[in-house]
Parts: C-alpha cells; sequence; structure tokens
C-alpha cells in the first residue's frame, strides 16, 4: 500500500511538471497520416523479440558451464517467455519494480546454474549496455540534428549534464563488472575479507554471466543485437513523429529517444506515468517551437504513450503461453 501510494503522489508530481512544458491531452488531436500508427504497431514485433533475445548471449555460457557441456544454451521458452512477460510487469509495476519481474521468471525456471543472483546479474548487465547505447544516441543525436533549435540554453544543458552523469555511471558499472569476471578469484577474495564468505560466494555467482562480455564471440552479437534494438526503437518513434505531422530525422528522433529513455529510468508512477511526459516534453522543446509542441507534439506524446502499453499487453499472451508450456 505504501509503494503504490508513493509512486501516484510521485506520478501526479512528475505529471504536473510535464503539464507545465506540454499539454497532457491535445486540444485537437489529430493523425494526419494514420497509417504511419500502424506500421508502428507492427515493427512492435520484432521489438519485443530482439528484447527478449538479447540474454541469451550471457546465460547460455552459464547453463553450458553448470551442465558441463551437456547442455549449450539456455531453453528459448524461457528465455522469450520472460522477456515477453517481464516487458509488461516493468511498464506496469510503480517504482520500477517490475525490473525484478524477469530475474525471478528465469531463476523459477530452475535453468541449471541460473538463480536469482545469475538472473539479477545478466539483467543488470543489459541494462548497462542499454545505457551506454541510449548515451550514445542522445550526444550523437544532439550533435548530428540540424532541427536541434534551443529556446532555453538551459534546457540543453540540464540534458547534457544529465546524460554526462548518467554515462559515467553506466561505464563505472560496466568496467567493475568487467574487471570482476575478468578476476573472478580475486574478487571473490576481496568480498570475502571485506564482507565475508557469504558474500564472496554470491559474487562469484553474480560475475558468471558477466564473464561471457570478455568473449568477441558472445559481446559482439549482444552489442549488435543492443543497438539494432534501439534502432527499431528510433524508427517506430519516427513513424509516429511522422503519423502526428511532425517531421524530425534520424539523429533528432535518436535524441528524443534517448532524452525519455533516460527520464523513464526514475521511479514514478504507474505504468511511468509522468516520468514518460517529463522526458517527451524535455526533448520535443529542443526540436520544436511552441505551437507544434502544443499541438502535434501533445498528440504525439499521448500516441507514444499508449503504444508500448498496448504493444507489451497484446506480447504477454505468447510469453505467457511459452512459459507455461515448459514449467520447472
Amino acid at each position: 500500500m505504501i509503494t503504490w501510494t508513493a509512486s501516484l503522489v510521485g506520478g501526479a508530481a512528475f505529471l504536473w511538471l510535464a503539464s507545465k512544458q506540454l499539454r497532457l491531452w491535445p486540444d485537437d488531436p489529430s493523425l494526419p497520416a494514420p497509417w504511419l500508427v500502424v506500421a508502428a504497431v507492427l515493427v512492435h514485433a520484432p521489438y519485443v523479440v530482439i528484447r527478449a533475445m538479447r540474454l541469451q548471449y550471457l546465460l547460455d555460457p552459464v547453463v553450458e558451464a553448470a551442465t558441463e557441456g551437456a547442455r549449450t544454451r539456455m531453453r528459448r521458452s524461457v528465455i522469450y517467455g520472460s522477456g515477453l512477460v517481464s516487458f509488461l510487469v516493468l511498464i506496469v509495476l510503480p517504482l520500477k519494480l517490475g525490473e525484478l519481474s524477469r530475474p525471478l521468471l528465469l531463476a523459477r525456471a530452475r535453468e541449471p546454474g541460473v538463480g536469482l543472483a545469475e538472473a539479477l546479474a545478466a539483467v543488470a548487465t543489459e541494462r548497462i549496455i542499454d545505457g551506454l547505447v541510449i548515451c550514445g544516441m542522445l550526444f550523437g543525436g544532439l550533435a548530428l540534428a540540424p532541427e536541434l533549435d534551443v529556446h532555453d540554453v538551459g534546457d540543453l544543458a540540464d540534458v547534457q549534464a544529465i546524460g554526462r552523469g548518467m554515462l559515467a555511471l553506466f561505464v563505472v558499472g560496466l568496467a567493475g563488472l568487467l574487471v570482476a569476471a575478468s578476476m573472478p578469484t580475486r574478487a571473490a577474495a576481496l568480498a570475502e575479507r571485506l564482507l565475508g564468505e557469504r558474500f564472496a560466494a554470491l559474487v562469484s555467482r553474480v560475475v558468471e554471466p558477466v564473464r561471457p562480455l570478455l568473449q568477441l564471440r558472445r559481446a559482439v552479437p549482444l552489442v549488435t543485437w543492443s543497438i539494432a534494438y534501439w534502432a527499431i526503437t528510433t524508427f517506430q518513434l519516427w513513424l509516429v513523429l511522422r503519423a502526428c505531422g511532425i517531421d524530425l530525422g534520424a539523429a533528432a528522433s535518436a535524441a528524443v529517444v534517448a532524452i525519455v529513455g533516460l527520464s523513464i529510468q526514475l521511479p514514478g508512477g504507474p505504468a511511468q506515468a509522468g516520468t514518460f511526459q517529463v522526458g517527451t516534453g524535455l526533448a520535443l522543446r529542443l526540436f520544436l517551437d511552441e505551437a507544434q509542441l502544443q499541438g502535434p507534439g501533445s498528440t504525439f506524446g499521448v500516441v507514444m504513450y499508449a503504444l508500448p502499453l498496448v504493444g507489451s499487453a497484446l506480447a504477454a499472451l505468447p510469453g505467457l503461453w511459452l512459459l507455461r508450456r515448459h514449467r520447472p
């Protein structure tokens, strides 16, 4: 009850802040090119599939090591099923609590070597990689977008400062994981000296799904698919922008995706209410004048907010079927 109350209060506060820069509901909602929204919905299929499948590059080696080569990969029903279901849970639950859903589903499947610690480490590693890609999109998009039209220099400075801070966190996080994964024995010994034997055992488990990043045959496809995933996300957002009558190019669209992506990392209301709107308003203000922002920009905010909710709900259905098909 306390969690939901805090989430609702926080979400309401973020929505109030967002309403100061962007109409939460357009005065005259219209879609000049509605067929592009249909195209954006269709693009959601490869979007959710790629999002779900990437963990195989981190967890397959864990299963292979635990079975001493008897099995070379994790069951795909678990990989895809957990990914498709957890995306809906992640969106719906408040305060980012949905982030725990996929590790819990993966651990519940009782795959060899994959417990909660390994699942949490794999998901955290994937999130860090996503964060690095997002930061690259942010700074690359802002640098290359000819549509950048800053009416308030402070907005751009704030976005860049937040981006630099998040980039530093992601770099430090990835570097720490890679160092521990490259020297697992030393990392465990250090943990034992500082925090005790039980924590050392936990560190040994956590580094297992990170170690594949030290192998090019695992790291390259993981990073490649992650870039493809965010490229599809940008393409989907560009389609919705054009459907709403907003003409932004690829670089500007990438920057918008990055700003919104960073904003929804904040613990906000259920269904990302508030944090999504704050990020959308801040991003569009960098590229649109006031009339465009409050007109088609407002329509875009509504459509783009609804699309992942509907898409994740539909994707969860085959995800549930996959998980039920192979119960532990």
